[in-house]
């Protein structure tokens, strides 16, 4: 009887074995944590629990030094990073992105008002953990500034706050090794309640002026420093400002090509408030005229001479002003010549390269150029990051949570740049993204589903390879395999039909150096005879299959063993 429940355990074991390769789906449809991603501060903890089953669950953590769990499921920060909180159950594996910060920071309010200038007030912190490195700043000094009032009562730190002239700023205090992550600001408003109405008045009412020349225009305000000016076309004529006498300020109007353009003088308090002078340029100036040969002189010292490629031997040149628009240079070129590139700014709509050929239309916001609509030719199937990257440069100005193929110019000096790779599908070749995020109280859930569908949409993840992290595939055709190397987990990607046994057991095996007892390879393992091991073989068409055994699994193991390999080569010998 003993023989008999020693074989029949033999055989639970082989088959126990085999089955341990079998893939891992990449989700399961009734069982899931309470919470996929958690923030932590260092020191504290919080609870994760598994729904949809009352099996017995077993916990574990990818990095103990950043956060610790329990066998209940506690999590426990750490120290400063990120981590995954992992549990199994059922023969699934789950997963929670764990961020742990190195401490809190609230104020008892996040909103001051002064109306006084020179006024100031104080502002309660309530910093948890540590302060090290904590550091106060502002946005503007000119408006706001701020200060450490001392001695500190533990957590409760406060500081003062100090209005400086008119306007709006953010008081930032934050931990210096972790300004992203542990920060509080505070909005400043400074208004100090002096009425906004001025006169404006200007001497004379109009300007003309010729080409490359300059003409004085005398312009009474009474207040200077609500004095604002814009040009409506800067390529018809400029307008500089001079220092201010008391009521009394002179600008310089420089003629830049023939035409007619509107100067505004407006009070920056209140646009309602406006005086328009008109401007006339003479003389007949060739900006934006094709050339066969390159201009010697240009209209103004600070103009530019482009130079247009027709084909791989014809050149033609074009003068145009330093602030020129370059949709307007390339709808000239693309109509003179009828051919239009894609992924170019024109001001008018581009005519098609190909029968699949679309047009992007957007509207022009870059200050420098006039106003209007713009367009982007496209072929049929367009990088739509390229895309970004071509109205953000044109537009001068890069938005937050928008994926760009350049590195973007900054809105504040405190913004962020994430960055990540991707697999360019046409070519193979990994390229780097990049998503500008706003320097306060950006959505990290938002940047990490965008991230996660930019690498699902792009990146390419092969067969039988093996992965670090948890790969993002279709669970609809694939399924992905997990097993663990020196305590940390790997991941394989493999095919729910059509799995090749055999290539996926290699692959584990080439990864991990290690051939499993009673599964199947395509190359033969050295057995360890001193410690009862052997190897089946038997032929697969012109391959063979071997599995290695142990005495002490007995005969009933090696009968199995036989007997899968052997339906896995018929023609085996």
């Amino acid at each position: 009887m003993a023989k008999k429940l020693k074989a029949l355990l033999s055989i639970f074991l082989a088959v126990f074995m085999v089955a341990s390769l079998i893939a891992i789906p990449s989700s399961a449809a009734s069982v899931s944590l309470n919470k996929t991603s958690i923030t932590l501060t260092k020191g504290y903890q919080t609870t994760l629990s598994v729904n949809g089953t009352s099996s017995k669950v077993t916990w574990s953590t990818g990095d103990k030094s950043i956060a610790t769990v329990s066998s209940s499921g506690k999590v426990v920060g750490k120290a400063p990073g990120t981590t995954y909180i992992y549990a199994k159950v059922n023969g699934s594996t789950l997963k929670c992105k764990v961020k742990v910060v190195a401490a809190k920071i609230s104020a008892s309010s996040s909103n001051i008002t002064f109306d006084e200038i020179g006024a100031s007030k104080t502002v309660t912190l309530t910093v948890k953990g540590s302060h090290s490195g904590l550091t106060v700043g502002t946005t503007n000094k000119k408006v706001a500034t701020a200060s450490w009032v001392k001695p500190w009562d533990g957590d409760k730190i406060r500081i003062k706050i100090t209005a400086k002239g008119e306007g709006t700023a953010k008081i930032k205090v934050y931990l210096k090794n972790y300004p992203s992550t542990c920060y509080k600001y505070i909005n400043v408003t400074v208004d100090d309640g002096e009425e906004d109405e001025i006169t404006i008045l200007t001497n004379p009412q109009s300007i003309d002026v010729a080409s490359g020349k300059t003409a004085t225009l005398q312009v009474y305000c009474t207040d200077q420093s609500k004095l604002s000016y814009k040009v409506t076309d800067s390529r018809i004529a400029s307008v500089t400002a001079g220092t201010a006498s008391g009521k009394y300020k002179n600008f310089t109007v420089k003629g830049i090509s023939a035409g007619t353009t509107t100067l505004r003088l407006y009070n920056s308090k209140d646009s309602s408030q406006y005086v328009d002078v008109k401007i006339t340029v003479g003389s007949d100036v060739k900006y934006y005229e094709l050339y066969t040969t390159k201009p010697t002189t240009t209209p103004l010292p600070t103009d530019k001479i482009l130079t247009i490629q027709v084909n791989s031997y014809t050149n033609y040149y074009m003068v145009v002003p330093i602030d020129y628009d370059p949709a307007y240079t390339n709808t000239i070129v693309a109509q003179k010549f009828n051919k239009y590139s894609y992924y170019e700014v024109y001001t008018t709509k581009p005519a098609r390269m190909a029968a699949t050929d679309t047009y992007h239309e957007f509207s022009n916001s870059n200050s420098s150029y006039n106003y209007g609509t713009r367009y982007v030719l496209l072929p049929a199937n367009y990088d739509q990051v390229k895309l970004n990257t071509t109205i953000a440069k044109y537009n001068n100005k890069f938005e937050y949570y928008t994926i760009y193929n350049e590195y973007p110019a900054l809105q504040d000096t405190w913004d962020e740049v994430k960055t990540w790779s991707v697999i360019n599908s046409a070519t193979g070749n990994k390229v780097t993204r990049y998503l500008l995020v706003p320097y306060y109280n950006y959505d990290q859930s938002k940047i990490d589903s965008i991230i996660e569908a930019d690498k699902n949409a792009n990146s390419v993840y092969g067969y039988y390879k093996v992965y670090d992290t948890f790969p993002i595939v279709n669970t609809k055709t694939d399924d992905v395999i997990m097993y663990t190397k020196n305590g940390k987990y790997r991941y394989m990607v493999v095919p729910k039909e059509g799995l090749d046994i055999l290539k996926r057991n290699e692959a584990i095996k080439n990864d991990t150096g290690v051939y499993e007892a009673y599964v199947m390879y395509e190359t033969a393992p050295t057995p360890n005879t001193a410690n009862g091991e052997y190897v089946l073989s038997a032929r697969y068409g012109t391959k063979y299959v071997y599995v290695l055994c142990t005495y002490a699994q007995g005969t009933a193991a090696h009968d199995l063993a036989w007997a899968n390999i052997s339906t896995a080569a018929p023609t085996g010998t």
